[in-house]
């Protein structure tokens, strides 16, 4: 207890002893030890002691309205900072703020150093959330932005599309941090978002510009010549590089920004270098950390691919692929599909200066050949000695179909349809639906000289229902092979002849326009009719060949009844590149299911692997599937085609329904209920469109 009074500020225990001294009590006292007054003294609590509490009392009540003012100032940014804090006991926390009160409140430390502790979490806490949100921001404005950079693509429109979305990003994140915290109005701020949006902007403008220097570019020469972690290294390097100098333009941005916009902050070259150096910090360090993982997972993505070509090997290969040759193909595989990338736009144009005004065209695509598949194209073709060389014109002379285009055709209407068919059947006794059930498959339904009738004019009828629906692309396709606008070198004809697209006729109207242009005649894959057979010569490789064409039936019917009428064309770009492509042309119901049948087929034959996750559902599926049964599904699939074929002809009929019994090879198991759930029509879009 304290020993004065308040009032006088007299000494109470002095008091005691002289009166003792005067009043002849000393010896007395001496003797026997008398306290009397020492513990009045100390029992005795005054009204300075009162005040003293009081004051400590306020003090820590203060101190906790200045923690709870800095917790309600905390959004979702930072109270996901501070719960990382408190989990790792690294930095400043709200846990060691109220540590700091409760010491005040022993006596352990001063007022002021409670207080300043406080301060300067809340400063940390707000430096904090901005650093986070420049990282955050630096990173989705390199998402956004693609490898545009990194490929050399860096340009004053790649830089005005990083600061837009640099401006949106981190406003928003700030706007969402403020948003959730507990202080009114906070999120509304109109200076705030002003100040978030400029800043912001030079955030994605400068991770535009430094972004070449951090990309380490992983390629199969990497792979063979380093081993992870030495890429590892130059990737946590660069990245450091690149994270250091955006962090020093944000960070100098950021301060100027403020010292702008703000009236009462007043610029100072300490507090500046201050906001540079803690954010040219923090950017090395996010962006070593980032470029260190990415590397290695680039790493690990290149060294996969190159591993999965290289397992592909078999005995039946004339030349073994190394994995050092598979690297170099990996390579040429990326700058081949990068060359495609920047001509597909003039490929697709072409086709539609030509195409695209017809009335008979639904819509015209394109697509480059993907780098995985310009790479297992490359590797096939080395394994079966057909690529002497992995050079840039050897690989680009190996892949015919580098730009894909595709011309989508309209249905026939069943009005166009009955118009068509029952001129036709003009001066026969067949009608209208008796073609239409002996087209469908119910041919057991008419008599035998109804079937006689149509065995002799069915084909020239569906003929004319083919050319009703194409012949507005076939005169195109000739008109552009006379003005040389088109050069084709190769014509596939998938399909039978009621599902293919281009007739006979047709086809030899092409190929002789492709004589008359340049002396040479069409490969033609088609089946050829008993007349055409007659007309031709069957020449060395048992190809029928005649004035203008040459035909091989070969692998023109398909197992699963695939149709489409595709062919291979040389493209002239204007940078003097000449570009290998494939035109398809085929009917928008075909269309669809097309790009999903691909998939069973696929799988059946290896081209997709169980490494495909998109199409784990159905791979062990088809996998475990008998011969038999697997050319059953085929049937099936045969079936739709001609379903589609007949309905983008104008007819409709009853869809097919996949049943029957399917077996596993080796166990025998029966496998029905899977297949028809997973490998049906339905099913497959159903795959495709998740």
């Amino acid at each position: 207890m304290s020993e004065k009074v308040s009032s006088n500020n007299i000494n109470v225990k002095n008091i005691s002893e002289s009166y003792i001294r005067n009043s002849g009590m000393q010896n007395y006292a001496e003797n026997e030890d008398i306290t009397i007054f020492d513990d009045f003294s100390e029992d005795f609590e005054t009204e300075s002691d009162l005040n003293s509490n009081k004051d400590k009392e306020s003090q820590i009540n203060e101190l906790k309205s200045q923690l709870e003012t800095v917790k309600d100032e905390q959004g979702i940014i930072g109270s996901m900072w501070n719960g990382i804090k408190c989990l790792t006991n690294l930095g400043s926390s709200i846990e060691k703020c109220e540590d700091a009160i409760e010491n005040f409140e022993k006596g352990e430390i001063s007022y002021e150093e409670a207080q300043e502790i406080i301060s300067k979490f809340s400063d940390k806490q707000k430096n904090s959330v901005n650093m986070i949100s420049n990282i955050a921001t630096g990173v989705t404005t390199a998402l956004v932005i693609g490898s545009a950079v990194a490929t050399g693509g860096l340009s004053l429109g790649v830089i005005g599309v990083a600061a837009g979305a640099g401006a949106l990003v981190k406003t928003g994140l700030k706007f969402t941090d403020r948003a959730t915290n507990k202080v009114q109005g906070d999120a509304v701020d109109g200076k705030q978002i002003i100040k978030d949006s400029l800043s912001g902007a030079v955030e994605g403008a400068a991770t535009a510009i430094t972004a070449g220097i951090g990309n380490v570019a992983v390629t199969g020469e990497t792979v063979a010549a380093q081993t992870m972690k030495e890429t590892v290294i130059q990737g946590v390097k660069s990245g450091a590089e690149a994270g250091a100098a955006a962090g020093a333009i944000t960070g100098s941005s950021d301060y100027m920004i403020e010292a702008m916009v703000e009236e009462d902050v007043d610029f100072k070259v300490s507090d500046l270098a201050k906001s540079t150096l803690s954010n040219t910090v923090g950017g090395a360090l996010a962006g070593g950390v980032l470029s260190g993982a990415s590397t290695a997972l680039r790493y690990n993505s290149v060294n996969t691919e190159i591993n999965n070509i290289v397992s592909k090997n078999s005995d039946s290969d004339k030349v073994y692929l190394n994995f050092d040759d598979a690297a170099k193909i990996y390579d040429k595989s990326n700058e081949l599909n990068k060359i495609y990338a920047s001509n597909i736009d003039e490929a697709e144009q072409q086709i539609k200066d030509k195409f695209d005004n017809l009335s008979s065209v639904e819509k015209i695509t394109a697509r480059e050949k993907s780098q995985k598949s310009v790479m297992e194209k490359l590797s096939q073709k080395f394994r079966k000695n057909k690529l002497k060389s992995i050079t840039e014109k050897d690989c680009l002379d190996a892949i015919g179909d580098a730009y894909g285009t595709r011309i989508q055709i309209k249905n026939l209407t069943p009005e166009e349809s009955l118009k068509i068919i029952k001129k036709g059947l003009k001066g026969t006794d067949v009608s209208y639906e008796q073609f239409i059930k002996y087209m469908t498959g119910n041919k057991s339904e008419l008599d035998d000289a109804v079937l006689d009738t149509l065995d002799n004019v069915g084909q020239d009828v569906l003929n004319s229902l083919k050319e009703a629906q194409t012949q507005e692309v076939v005169d195109n396709l000739i008109k552009g092979i006379n003005n040389k606008s088109i050069k084709v070198t190769e014509l596939n004809n998938y399909g039978d002849e009621m599902s293919s697209y281009f007739t006979e006729k047709q086809l030899l109207d092409i190929a002789d326009a492709v004589k008359d242009k340049t002396g040479e005649k069409l490969n033609i894959v088609t089946k050829a009719s008993e007349d055409l057979k007659i007309a031709s010569y069957v020449n060395e490789n048992n190809y029928y060949e005649g004035k203008s064409y040459i035909i091989n039936e070969e692998n023109s019917i398909k197992d699963s009844g695939y149709t489409s009428s595709q062919m291979n064309l040389n493209h002239e770009f204007k940078n003097s590149d000449i570009g290998l492509g494939e035109l398809q042309i085929r009917g928008t119901e075909v269309n669809e299911f097309a790009d999903i049948e691909h998939i069973p087929y696929d799988i059946r034959k290896g081209k997709i692997g169980p490494e495909s996750s998109e199409y784990s559902g159905i791979y062990n599926l088809i996998q475990k599937m008998d011969d038999k049964s697997f050319n059953d599904y085929n049937s099936y699939l045969k079936d739709v085609y001609n379903y589609l074929r007949l309905k983008e002809l104008g007819i409709d009929s009853t869809e097919p329904v996949l049943k029957g019994t399917f077996l596993a090879k080796e166990t025998n198991e029966d496998i029905s209920s899977e297949v028809i759930n997973k490998l049906s029509k339905e099913a497959l879009e159903n795959l495709a469109h998740h």
